[in-house]
């Protein structure tokens, strides 16, 4: 099934009855004409169309992505809807529980994900949200609210959130479907045409996985691939939930490129998109060396490229990368413009809450382990990078 397919897809709630998400309590907060209140999303199909309608909806947002999370990681969730009398919503805000070893107890939106927050309509239900989300962040046991946003003013004071800009995310802007398509940032054109006409000299195949044998395949390569960027890989099972939930929505494609080998062939890279309303998500790359070296990405990349177009999707997230590393430049060189993203953290004394100087010790020990990764092997490799989305 293509991207085009799926585009008319995704405001489909239908088979997400009976996941792993557990119900919650529907406790009341207002504000103003606006009320808060806590929701199951996989039980209120209001939750899926809303995020699929808004222009800035993402994959992320969806109960589908949310049902993936609490089937990995088992976190409590805390998902708030902000609705008026008449029962419209005008924001969502997914949230779970979780406490980590280096983090301590937080409320967050959300864990291993690149972005998400509050999702509104207006500036009065983000307001709503955040207000409700810091009271319950405060109930006993305390937590500290943390919010992943590309809003560059969820608190235009600054005196509830403090914010911190991350590494850039990197997005393909389309043009509409009325005017041409030219892939490629200025003067990139012609080389990423040649990249393209080499991978089908060497003759690279790409396909749409339809198996889960592939998921697993692809897994591989991935860890790989983290192990180069020195990251710890998410777990298998996250990818295997996300393809149990995601794909029969028509929000997760996973794309495949096949070289021959001998009587058959080999995959030797892939990368698995997500999809909603009006973004295309390239959060997951996965490649061999060899892949490299064949420009077997460069085929996954016009692909995305034209399909997204084809199906009237308004952007591309490339996904986020350092701005001086290989991997901005590639991105840059496909179009993709940097876009900021921030890290929202509730202000509170320090010395009021347990695991404060999580953040700041986690970094410290990230930059410490990153050499570990490239020498663990790859299955060592997969099981410590569960542990570590899992506990830290």
């Amino acid at each position: 099934m293509s991207i085009t397919q799926r585009r008319h897809r995704t405001g489909d709630s239908e088979g997400l009855d009976g996941m792993a998400t557990e119900s919650v309590p529907r406790t009341e907060h207002r504000s103003g004409g606006l009320r808060v209140n806590l929701v199951d999303p996989t039980a209120d199909p209001r939750w899926a169309a809303f995020v699929s309608a808004h222009p800035d909806g993402l994959a992320f947002h969806h109960p589908a992505w949310l049902a993936t999370l609490a089937d990995t990681f088992g976190y409590p969730p805390a998902h708030l809807a902000c609705e008026d009398d008449q029962g419209r919503l005008h924001g969502v805000l997914p949230l779970v529980y979780r406490r980590g070893l280096i983090r301590g107890r937080q409320l967050w939106s959300l864990p291993c994900t690149a972005v998400a927050g509050p999702l509104t309509t207006s500036a009065e239900a983000a307001e709503a949200l955040i207000q409700a989300a810091i009271r319950l962040a405060q109930e006993p046991p305390a937590h500290r609210l943390v919010l992943h946003s590309m809003v560059p003013d969820l608190d235009p004071g600054g005196t509830v959130l403090s914010r911190v800009e991350g590494i850039p995310t990197y997005v393909i802007d389309l043009p509409e479907r009325t005017e041409p398509l030219r892939v490629g940032a200025a003067g990139k054109h012609s080389v990423i045409k040649r990249g393209v006409k080499k991978a089908h000299e060497y003759g690279l195949r790409l396909r749409e996985a339809e198996r889960f044998e592939d998921l697993v395949a692809w897994y591989r390569l991935y860890v790989g691939t983290m192990q180069e960027k020195e990251s710890p890989p998410l777990p298998f099972r996250l990818f295997d939930a996300a393809w149990h939930y995601l794909r029969p929505e028509g929000m997760l494609q996973l794309l495949v490129v096949d070289q021959p080998r001998g009587n058959g062939t080999e995959l030797i890279g892939g990368e698995i998109l997500l999809l909603n309303s009006q973004t295309v998500l390239g959060e997951y790359l996965a490649r061999s060396p060899i892949s490299r070296q064949l420009h077997g990405h460069d085929l996954i990349q016009w692909h995305i490229v034209h399909s997204s177009w084809d199906a009237g999707y308004r952007r591309i997230d490339l996904g986020d990368a350092h701005p001086e590393s290989g991997l901005a430049r590639y991105k840059r060189k496909w179009g993709g413009q940097p876009r900021p993203m921030y890290r929202y953290v509730e202000r509170r004394p320090s010395t009021t809450q347990a695991g404060t100087s999580g953040p700041s010790r986690g970094s410290k020990l990230r930059q410490l382990a990153k050499p570990a990764w490239r020498r663990m092997p790859l299955p060592v490799a997969a099981r410590a990078g569960a542990l570590v989305y899992r506990y830290a």
